[in-house]
């Protein structure tokens, strides 16, 4: 398909769904991939009878674990499990590996036919739990499902295939209106624009901090002859810690240029520094380094709880400091997918090392702070996780994000991690993949009804090597080539004029 005429076809088709808006548009001319597998469906294979690999090796139990056997010593490299399976019916199934281990959170991939399709957790605290990856389109016909050790240190006693129903048209068709009620024009045209193309086609996207004068920008449109739509970029330069020691912040400039000048769409993270006397900032732990956990003094439990008041009037002033330059893009009729406190759950970020309650709370008041009393109505509000126990609420969000970054010329759709995150809202949320290290399939992102919103690659090294030229370690570039050009990927000449797009 040319561009001209997938332009032409994309118009047609804004034309066609603007006048059902709000009313959600369905998917006919881009059906969902349908499952033959019956509502019924289940099956056992038990790990003790699996191809087992390393330090791999079957127990006798008690009945805890079905047929009294479970295999053991999956702990680091060169361990695996593979039960070979034989799919009588094409369509989406839920695996579940039933498990155990001594503590929650181990995590540890999945592999079909030797590709990395998704991960699974096992929260066990001693006892036998299911632990799922949901939404896996398997063909008819015979594969190997391997488990591989992350995290390792887990038992595993079967492997459960059920049908899934998880992904319907339902879960594209979003009647939700925007989080703040008082968002302004050019911020619900943008979101009424990702709405009506959600399910249809996914925004290529790249974060690249210098915007359109980035290597990044230069080196795909040399290659694809294409360039990105959703830009992204990351506002830490303007923390009170970054300008205290001379960082000057470009960000602004940047998304003003990209949404004015370019017409595209722009995501922002907030990797936040901790306020300096919070700041570790040792040889070890630069203060540069303090959004990490583990280069900062920030007790959140303490500070959310009231037992510590510096150190919330210190993340008030940041989140002061931060709204200030919101307020400029505001101003100036500038809507940003805004998706701070990223990450949460894994414990890596300070915003992320506490209960999930208090995260919420911080949530909740850095929204209310924002759109209540500095009135940012540009935001477009993204959370940035997977697991239910931390997501703040439907009222407090937009879209829900998940970062993604497989590995090496990984290009599966992960439509398990993407149900994941559907899942975490009730009312039904724009899906999209805020970060990754590889390009995915465009072919399997439609083929699997993984149809995320949009992708955000990430720069040095996932797109370039040393800031300068293309790097195929993860994405080589026929594969980008050949996203950036698909049918079913919208690139920057072919987005709309977004400032004109809202309609009532």
């Amino acid at each position: 398909m040319t561009s001209e005429s997938k332009t032409d076809k994309i118009n047609a088709v804004f034309g066609e769904i603007r006048t059902e808006f709000p009313d959600a548009p369905d998917l006919s001319d881009y059906p969902l991939t349908l499952s033959n597998v019956p509502d019924d469906f289940y099956s056992v294979y038990e790990a003790e009878n699996a191809h087992l690999e390393g330090k791999c090796t079957v127990q006798q139990s008690s009945s805890d674990f079905s047929n009294n056997a479970y295999v053991s010593g999956f702990e680091g490299e060169g361990d695996k499990i593979t039960f070979d399976v034989d799919i009588e019916f094409s369509g989406f199934y839920d695996l579940n590996f039933v498990c155990r281990s001594s503590d929650s959170g181990r995590e540890n991939y999945v592999y079909i036919d030797d590709e990395h399709v998704g991960d699974v957790v096992c929260n066990s605290d001693g006892k036998v739990v299911d632990s799922f990856l949901y939404n896996i389109y398997l063909d008819k016909g015979k594969h190997s499902i391997s488990l591989l050790p992350c995290w390792g240190y887990t038992e595993y006693d079967c492997l459960k295939l059920t049908a899934c129903s998880m992904i319907t048209d339902k879960t594209y068709k979003i009647t939700q209106e925007l989080s703040n009620p008082d968002a302004d024009e050019h911020t619900k045209g943008l979101y009424q624009f990702l709405c009506d193309i959600y399910g249809k086609y996914s925004l290529s996207g790249q974060f690249a901090d210098k915007g359109r004068m980035s290597s990044e920008l230069k080196q795909i449109e040399k290659a694809t002859g294409k360039e990105f739509a959703v830009l992204g970029l990351d506002m830490m330069d303007y923390g009170s810690t970054n300008k205290a020691n001379g960082v000057q912040g470009r960000t602004v400039e940047y998304a003003y240029d990209w949404y004015n000048n370019a017409g595209g769409i722009v995501q922002f993270c907030w990797h936040w520094t901790s306020p300096g006397e919070y700041a570790i900032n040792d040889s070890e732990h630069p203060w540069y380094s303090s959004f990490y956990a583990d280069g900062s003094k920030i007790n959140l439990d303490k500070i959310m709880s009231g037992e510590d008041e510096r150190g919330y009037e210190l993340l008030m002033a940041d989140i002061d400091n931060i709204s200030q330059e919101l307020k400029r893009l505001c101003d100036s009729g500038v809507p940003i997918i805004w998706r701070p406190l990223h990450e949460v759950g894994g414990g890596w970020f300070w915003w992320g090392n506490c209960k999930p309650e208090s995260y919420k709370k911080l949530w909740i008041t850095m929204y209310d702070k924002m759109t209540k009393e500095h009135n940012l109505t540009n935001l477009i509000w993204m959370w940035n996780g997977l697991d239910p126990e931390w997501y703040p609420g439907d009222e407090y969000v937009d879209i829900i994000s998940c970062d993604i970054y497989q590995g090496n010329h990984v290009y599966t759709s992960f439509s398990g991690t993407f149900a994941k995150a559907a899942a975490c809202s009730t009312s039904g949320k724009l899906i999209a993949l805020s970060e990754n290290g590889c390009v995915m399939d465009p072919d399997l992102v439609m083929r699997d009804n993984a149809r995320w919103l949009f992708w955000g690659t990430w720069a040095d090294p996932y797109t370039l090597y040393k800031g300068a030229v293309l790097n195929e370690e993860y994405t080589e570039k026929d594969m980008l080539i050949k996203a950036y050009n698909h049918e079913r990927v919208l690139t920057l000449d072919e987005l709309p004029d977004l400032k004109s797009y809202y309609s009532e």
